[in-house]
């Protein structure tokens, strides 16, 4: 979370359109924050609920599995989401980007009339429309890869999904055996990116959604992580290496990776696999850090689950708000940048500890559970006391 708070911070300033842009911008801090967050951090959130929903079904059945998901994430989408933080972020994407030139207030309505019912397009989102996503397109894909996968995840709980499970991780327990994810990754891209054009398409929810279906067969058997972790120095030159490639393609040779851009090509298909090694690489990079380093747990980190929902909904209306301020100022792109994660890094934090976590009504439309009240210990009382 705190690796996506930071990437936000810093898109004020790279040379790719976004929702608020700074007059100067680097390259370099582009290319940098590309290499070191791009390709592992949403792919890993994903992963990580994937983990989650095996000890979530594994505690509740399927029905109450996706009222856990409804209340988890719909509700915080189409309430708070909705009706405070997107049209923030909306106003400042037509302020930036369309031209727009009146108050807040008047684009409401402009905001409003994009609200669709559902239908089926290149976009997965529009199952769940929303006039703009935002940030939250996160919450519309999870929650739809949580309901369309769970016949898969009831299978693989099932005797012979275990079964299934136990072969897998064995073959990935063996030298190298780690990669044989790659290959549902690459035919994914390849596959879907050829006929679903733009981002944010069924090509990126299928590849999310195999994330998300690895975590629930890794929480599944502890062979995953044993892997993980002996293979994690080797992912790590990977990712390097892949980034070099990748780079090469795109920056010397002039290769347009954006969906749409390029037909199918040999080249096409060549980029696919490369970035498919270089994703799932980092993704077992940073795994294995957590497997040999944050394998504990203390009051911070308790404190810091709980709050990583509301911190993920808050973060990157508060970043606009603030760089709304600071992107017009005559100062340097560090110091805009430093500015802009130090305030608004405890603004989110006074925000949720002060009006968010304290009252379980707006629990509830942060996705939240209830907060549970301090037990009250009763103390025996003395013999031959008196009432």
């Amino acid at each position: 979370m705190l690796a996506v708070f930071l990437f936000h911070c810093t898109r004020f300033f790279d040379p790719e359109g976004w929702h608020l842009k700074n007059t100067e911008q680097s390259e370099l801090l582009f290319v940098s924050m590309r290499g070191l967050i791009w390709a592992w951090v949403m792919e890993l959130f994903f992963l990580l609920s994937g983990v989650g929903t095996w000890y979530s079904l594994g505690s509740r059945r399927a029905g109450a599995y996706v009222w856990e998901r409804v209340k988890r994430l719909l509700i915080p989408l189409y309430t708070v989401g909705l009706l405070v933080l997107l049209p923030v972020q909306f106003y400042f994407e037509l302020f930036t980007n369309s031209g727009y030139s009146g108050n807040f207030w008047q684009f409401i309505p402009r905001y409003l009339a994009r609200f669709n019912l559902p239908s089926i397009t290149q976009s997965p989102g529009t199952l769940l429309p929303i006039p703009f996503s935002g940030h939250l397109w996160f919450l519309q894909y999870l929650f739809l890869i949580s309901l369309l996968s769970l016949p898969l995840l009831l299978y693989l709980k099932s005797e012979q999904g275990q079964r299934l499970v136990a072969r897998l991780s064995g073959w990935c327990d063996s030298r190298g055996g780690i990669f044989l994810f790659v290959i549902p990754l690459s035919l994914a891209f390849i596959g879907f990116r050829a006929v679903f054009k733009g981002w944010y398409s069924w090509a990126d929810l299928l590849w999310y959604a195999i994330f998300f279906v690895i975590g629930y067969m890794m929480a599944a058997d502890k062979r995953f992580t044993v892997s993980v972790r002996r293979h994690g120095w080797i992912c790590l030159v990977l990712w390097i290496v892949g980034l070099a490639g990748v780079s090469l393609l795109v920056l010397v040779l002039g290769y347009d990776p954006y969906p749409g851009k390029e037909p199918f090509s040999l080249v096409f298909v060549f980029f696919q696999i490369a970035w498919s090694i270089t994703s799932w690489s980092a993704v077992v990079f940073v795994l294995s850090i957590g497997v040999r380093y944050l394998n504990t747990n203390n009051k911070s980190l308790v404190y810091g689950n709980e709050a990583v929902l509301p911190f993920y909904l808050f973060h990157q209306t508060i970043i606009l708000c603030v760089g709304w301020y600071v992107i017009r100022w005559d100062m340097g792109i560090l110091i805009k940048l430093l500015i802009i994660a130090v305030v608004s890094f405890p603004l989110i934090m006074i925000l949720y500890e002060l009006f968010v976590r304290r009252f379980n009504i707006v629990r509830f439309f942060f996705g939240m559970r209830p907060k549970k009240k301090p037990s009250v210990t009763t103390v025996p009382r003395p013999e031959g006391t008196s009432a």
